[in-house]
Formats: structure tokens, C-alpha cells, sequence
């Protein structure tokens, strides 16, 4: 917006001797200029499309104006009464900036005599009492207040200037602020603070409000915790390696159903099938050197005695062929019971190293299966057999499966997400005309504990912290 134009007026006349000097009347392209000036800010306000442009509006239009030197706007800030959050010329505020700590601290002193809630001006401190009012050029400072009608006082305008202000100037300026006021009021809607709200409360309304907050937080509600869940086998075959050998085929695939007797895993079995076949030619060997000790016997007596050795002989080697057939029969892993697969994928497997007792699969069966639950510490809560719980299953989380606690571990340990938890077990209610959960399925469970207080349960995690803060 152009700057208005100041038009040069003619001097007065002299006034004769013993008569009053005639008052200059204004021009009227003065009052034409001034007015479609204020018009121009006024439509200006109304266009702007945030708080932040609304402030620095008011920080730089109102100056043209008012004839103000400089401009703070001061608005209601969160955890302070007020704070400067728009100056004249200036895009950024710095809140450290000294001057910007006086105007605050000024502004504050006139709020504590609820001054702030009409034009009011302020006084600067005493010389020698504060060293930036000292420096400070511009001594005359005014307050216009943003308040529309009956609503709250949102902030308000410290204008500045050498000049006493005068009546016209002020006019003006309320004016402007009015129409700010209403503006903001439009940008931010009404104010909803409830705190402010409730802090105007009479006693009798604040006092019902503390007995009804007390005793909605005696009202006993279950204390419940979330914990991801998984739907796993009960009592699970474990499949392990019956000898150290290498993974050289896997004959079933996850999630596959397996008969008792089924073949599931194949161990490399090269150097077992090679150990039996020397162990067996071995036997071969030893039983015709038995053969040949029986005939020598016949004519010779030194052949009884080769006879005892010949059959120990073959008694050894027939042991170590027998111990090679177990092994090589121990290279084939096949199904105890029947069941359903359990791993996780074929290529992880295949070329494994494993040792005996290693665990290589599970064979589980479909129909036995509950809820593996991984309570973590900060949640933990004390179970009793028999709590209750909920689960939503990620494949059907509108519908919730009811399960109940059968035990719960006594020791956390480090669960499968690196997060120090206690495992939980839970058995599935089954449901009338609904298909069990599949084994695997993942979730999250909701644990009921026993009935505390409301209060408790809404403050026991910030109880906790502070506790842990505290030491005590």
C-alpha cells in the first residue's frame, strides 16, 4: 500500500489584536485520503488467509497509519500469559533478543492490574532502572487491545513513538485493532481453552468438578496391556537331527500335511552309504577266515586257537556293519505322527550343517494350537491363571477371538524383536460355526488383569516413569 500523502496547508491567518485566531479547517482530499487508506487495510485484513500474514499486517500497515515509529504484536502464547510474536519490519522475532524481553515483561506488569482489556497507556521504568528502557528511542508507548465484543482478550498492540499520542491518532488506532480483532477472531474461530474456562469457574462449580474427577478415578476397571500375539502349535513333534550330517533335501513343504511314516528330511548320506559298504565286505572277510580256521582245525591243532580269533573278529565286524546300517537308516528323518509341516522356508535349510539334536522342523497338529503372547516389561501387569484376553488376529481383526491365560513366565527374557518381555500362553475359546485361526497368524492381544481404580489405571505409566526418575 502507497504510503499517504501528507498535503501542504496554507498558514493560518494572523489574528488581529484582542481577537481568536480562526481555526484551520482540513482539507478534504486529507480526509479522502485517510479514509480510503484505513479502507484499503481493512480489506486487506479481511483477505488474509492465516494468523501469520494477519500479524504482519498488523505489525506494518497499522504504522503507516498511526504515525507509529514501531509496532509489537502481542498475542496470547502456550505456558506464557503474553508473548511478541510480530514486529514492525522485521520477518523473524528473536524471543532472546533484549528489547523483545522488555516489551514482554512491560506488557505483563500492566496485565496483573487488568489493564490490558482497553486502551491503556504504558510507562516506561524510571531512568537508571533498566538499561534497554534507557536506550530505547521511543518513549511514548500505547497498548490497543485485540478483543472483539464479549469474547476473550486474544492479545493486543504496543505502538511506539517519540510523540505524546493524541486523541485522533488513537481513534484511528482503535479502530484498526477492532478490526484486527475481529479478524483473528475469524482465522482462530472462539476460543475453546478449557483450562482458561475452568480456571473462571466459581468455587462451588470447581469444587463439583474436583468430587466428580475423585470419584470417576475410585471406579474400579479392569487394568489391562497390549502385547503382540501369534497363533502356535500345542505340544509340537520337534523334528531334530538324529546324527551330525549336512541338509541335502527337505521332502515335504511348510504348512503341508505329513502321515506317520512320511519321509520329511534327507541328510547327505555318501560317506554313511560307503561306511556300510566296507563294514559289510569286512563282515564277508572276517566269515571266511572263520571258514578257513574251521578247516585248518581238522589237521592241524594250532587251528583251535585260531578258531576263538577268527569269531571274535567276525563278532566286531559284524557289530560295526550293524552300527553303519543304523546310521545310514538315520540319514532318512521320517514323520513320528501325523500333522502339519512347521518351518519356514526350504532354501534356508538345504546345505545346513547340523548337529545331533539340532532342531531342523516341527510336525504340529492343526487342531491343537493356542496363543503365545510377548507381554513387554513397561507393560507388564500381574496374571492369574484364567484372566481374560482378547485377540485381533491381523487376518480378521473385526472379529476378536476370547482366549484365557493358562500360565505366564516367571523370568522376562529377550523375545524375537530384541525387546525384554514375559511370554504369556493362552487357550482359544473355540466358536460355534467358525473356522479355528491358522497356525502362524500374528496379532495383537489385549491381557486383563485384575479390577484397579480408574485413576491408577489411566496414571500408572506416568506413576512409573517418575518413579524410575526419581529413584524412590
Amino acid at each position: 500500500m502507497a504510503p499517504v500523502q501528507a498535503v501542504a496547508k496554507p498558514a493560518a491567518p494572523v489574528a488581529a489584536k484582542g481577537q481568536a485566531a480562526p481555526a484551520v479547517k482540513p482539507k478534504v482530499a486529507d480526509n479522502q485520503t485517510a479514509l480510503l487508506a484505513l479502507l484499503k487495510v481493512e480489506a486487506e485484513v479481511r483477505d488474509a488467509d492465516s494468523v501469520r500474514d494477519l500479524i504482519l499486517l498488523m505489525a506494518n500497515e497499522t504504522r503507516k497509519l498511526t504515525r507509529a515509529r514501531q509496532i509489537f504484536v502481542v498475542m496470547s502464547g502456550v505456558g506464557k500469559a503474553f508473548e511478541v510474536q510480530g514486529v514492525s519490519s522485521i520477518p523473524v522475532v528473536d524471543r532472546s533478543a533484549p528489547l523483545i524481553i522488555f516489551v514482554e515483561r512491560l506488557v505483563r506488569s500492566a496485565a496483573k492490574s487488568k489493564a490490558l482489556n482497553a486502551i491503556h497507556v504504558l510507562k516506561m521504568p524510571p531512568a537508571g532502572t533498566d538499561s534497554v528502557a534507557d536506550s530505547y528511542p521511543f518513549r511514548e508507548l500505547v497498548w490497543m487491545p485485540l478483543k472483539h465484543k464479549g469474547g476473550a482478550l486474544r492479545g493486543g498492540l504496543v505502538l511506539a513513538r517519540e510523540q505524546a499520542w493524541s486523541d485522533q491518532d488513537l481513534v484511528i488506532a482503535g479502530r484498526l485493532s477492532a478490526a484486527f480483532a475481529h479478524a483473528l477472531q475469524a482465522l482462530r474461530g472462539p476460543d475453546r481453552n478449557f483450562a482458561r474456562k475452568l480456571l473462571t469457574l466459581s468455587r462451588w462449580h470447581a469444587g463439583v468438578t474436583v468430587a466428580l474427577l475423585a470419584a470417576l478415578s475410585l471406579v474400579r476397571v479392569p487394568l489391562s496391556a497390549l502385547a503382540p500375539a501369534e497363533i502356535v502349535a500345542r505340544d509340537p513333534f520337534v523334528v531334530a537331527a538324529p546324527i551330525d550330517g549336512v541338509i541335502e533335501a527337505i521332502e515335504v513343504d511348510p504348512s503341508h500335511a505329513v502321515k506317520k511314516g512320511d519321509l520329511l528330511v534327507k541328510l547327505a548320506d555318501t560317506t554313511l552309504r560307503n561306511r556300510f559298504e566296507v563294514a559289510s565286505r569286512e563282515v564277508q572277510v572276517a566269515e571266511a577266515r572263520l571258514k578257513q580256521s574251521n578247516q585248518i582245525a581238522f589237521s592241524d591243532p594250532r587251528g583251535m586257537h585260531e578258531i576263538g580269533i577268527a569269531r571274535a573278529e567276525l563278532g566286531l565286524k559284524i557289530a560295526e556293519r550293524d552300527f553303519a546300517r543304523e546310521l545310514l537308516e538315520k540319514s532318512e528323518i521320517r514323520a513320528q505322527r501325523d500333522g502339519i509341516a512347521m518351518y519356514s522356508d526350504k532354501r534356508d535349510l538345504l546345505g545346513r550343517p547340523v548337529a545331533v539334536g539340532e532342531r531342523i522342523l516341527e510336525v504340529a497338529d492343526a487342531h491343537a494350537f493356542e496363543a503365545r503372547i510377548e507381554l513387554p516389561v513397561a507393560d507388564a501387569i500381574t496374571l492369574s491363571q484364567g484372566n481374560r484376553v482378547r485377540l485381533f488376529l491381523d487376518s480378521d481383526p473385526l472379529r476378536p477371538w476370547t482366549a484365557t491365560v493358562r500360565r505366564a513366565d516367571y523370568k522376562a527374557k529377550i523375545g524375537e524383536n530384541d525387546i525384554v518381555s514375559f511370554r504369556v500362553i493362552a487357550d482359544i475359546v473355540p466358536e460355534d460355526g467358525r473356522a479355528p485361526p491358522r497356525l502362524g497368524v500374528r496379532g495383537t492381544a489385549q491381557v486383563s488383569g485384575d479390577n484397579v481404580a480408574l485413576g491408577y489405571y489411566l496414571f500408572r505409566r506416568p506413576v512409573t516413569a517418575l518413579r524410575q526418575w526419581l529413584g524412590w
